[in-house]
Formats: structure tokens, sequence, C-alpha cells
């Protein structure tokens, strides 16, 4: 099954009246786990996406790379992905040919940031802004887009402005009230704040679907704290143990010398009931129709007895 709308099923996320819970990931795994738990979108980070791969957040990956890599993840889940498109890889027309390839990809929307190039990770030193008039020009080149291919696509305007040189509330407000004004982004996304006081203040200023990420707003407000204050999502990042968790047994392992650390985990998974084992159930195409598909189209004498053999990823 398949979306018929990723955008509007995106949109419903952004304009439903009660902040919603956006897990937020890096890869098509990812992505099954939030659809299998129950939640509505799911978010692929940019930063995690390119760590997960190797390299740094620093804009080093390619706009057919990103793109690649969130086609994957969108075929992977039926639920709508929203991802990351960083400072939309360049001048007005690159930034459409962006959102026309997220569109291509079957992502439901994206957010562009006004960080002048090269980019930085959000809330780290030296980030610089572009111009109002590059900002505007930006996201109305992304609208124009999105209008002629596909008018449910979302268009999120981050602004940068609370972590920018001579930046700060003020400035972020500023900008993103600005963005609303001037162009036809849908929401605004204020990247950095430090503080719900801070984040509090700048919804009550912006009309329109908008949210505020920051470290240290993660999981410190109900659900309905967030809802009072207009916080339309909250993204959560639920995969940080899959990095801090996996090294921490990595290195059990190095330091006693022995993969006895590993032996016990797998015998903690055994005994934990609620255990998700190898993972195998969120994998597709599922097992179960891949043999409904050997039984109708091949021969009955070419099945391998899969009776009679363990399969690793099924063994739990």
């Amino acid at each position: 099954m398949s979306l018929t709308s990723p955008g509007k099923a995106l949109r419903a996320v952004f304009d439903s009246p009660r902040t919603a819970l956006v897990p937020f990931g890096a890869l098509p795994l990812h992505a099954q786990m939030a659809q299998h738990a129950g939640f509505d979108a799911f978010q692929l980070s940019g930063g995690m996406s390119a760590w997960w791969q190797g390299v740094s957040d620093t804009g080093w990956l390619t706009l057919t790379e990103v793109v690649e890599h969130a086609k994957r993840t969108a075929r992977a889940a039926d639920i709508p992905i929203y991802c990351d498109a960083d400072t939309g890889f360049g001048a007005p027309i690159n930034v459409q040919r962006t959102v026309s390839e997220f569109i291509d990809a079957g992502v439901a929307g994206i957010h562009i940031e006004d960080q002048r190039e090269p980019k930085k990770s959000g809330g780290v030193a030296g980030i610089e802004l572009v111009s109002d008039a590059e900002a505007i020009g930006r996201l109305n080149a992304a609208v124009d887009a999105r209008d002629k291919l596909d008018s449910d696509f979302v268009i999120v305007a981050r602004t940068d402005g609370y972590g920018a040189a001579g930046g700060g509330v003020d400035e972020a407000i500023r900008r993103a009230q600005l963005y609303k004004a001037e162009t036809g982004a849908d929401v605004i996304f204020y990247e950095g704040f430090h503080t719900w006081e801070q984040a509090e203040l700048a919804l009550k200023e912006t009309p329109g679907p908008a949210y505020a990420v920051g470290v240290p707003l993660i999981g410190r407000k109900t659900v309905a704290e967030m809802t009072t204050i207009g916080q339309a999502i909250q993204p959560v990042a639920f995969v940080l143990p899959g990095v801090k968790e996996v090294w921490r047994l990595l290195m059990q392992v190095k330091e006693s010398g022995e993969a006895t650390p590993i032996g016990e985990y797998i015998d903690h998974l055994n005994d934990d009931p609620d255990s998700i084992g190898w993972g195998a159930m969120f994998g597709r195409p599922l097992t179960d129709y891949v043999r409904e598909t050997e039984d109708r189209f091949l021969p009955q004498e070419s099945h391998r007895n899969y009776d009679n053999n363990v399969h690793v990823g099924e063994s739990y």
C-alpha cells in the first residue's frame, strides 16, 4: 500500500490541533518502525542520515545522494516522510529541481533553511544567514515548483536566526514573520532555541503552523503543554540509543576481549517478551508475501524447504 497523497497526509499532521509527535531518524528501517508503532509521519534527519552514511553534517552529500536515500525511505513505509533539504542545493533554479526531485521520490514535504553556504549543522558556531531577499527568493522558488507539480507537497521555512552570528530570538521571529508574509511557505521551523520560554515567545508571534527545535526542548514538556503554546509537531530522536548503546556494547567487547557481551545481549532478547528480536518483522517484502509469490509462480519442485531451514532474521 502507498499513500495517494503524501503531502496531504503530512499537512494533516501539521494542521492537527494537537502537537504531533514525529519520530526522527535516519534509515528506511526507522520509518518502518515509526509506522509499525502507529505514528502518523516520520522525519528523515539530514544530520543523522549523513552520520549513518559515514560522513559529517556539513553539506557533503549532494542532492542526488540525499534524494536517493529519501526515495528508499519513502518506499519503505506507508506514512508521510518529511525531509531535510538543507539550503535547497543552490540557486533558485536548483531549489526548484530540489522540490521536483523530492516529489518524484514520494516524499511528503521538505524544510529549506536560510543559511549561507557553506552551511553548518544547526546550533553550532559560525552560522551565517543569507540576506532577506535571497531567503525569500529561495523559498518562493520552492513554492513555485510546488504549485506547478504537487500543490499538496509541504514547504517548511527553517530559520537559523537564533543561532546565527549576531542573531537571537528577535531575529528569528523577524525572519519567520517575513517568510510567512512574503512567501507561500506552509510552516515555520525555528532551529536551535535553548529554552521553552524562547520557543513560546516565537510561536506566539508566528502565524500559521510553526514549531521549534532545540536539544534542551526535547521531552521537557508534555504534549498538552506544547499544544497550548502552539507547537505544531515535536520531532522525537528515538534512534539515539542506536548510536550510544551500540557503541557501549562494542566497547564492552573490545575491553573484555571476548564476544561474551553479544551472547549476553542475545540472551536478554530471548528473555524479553516484548523483544523484536533481529527486526525481520520490519522488512519488505514480508516473508509471507514472498512465500505466497513462490507458491504462485515457481514449480513446486523448485521450492526451498523453508520449514527445515533456520533463518537468522526469523529465529526469535
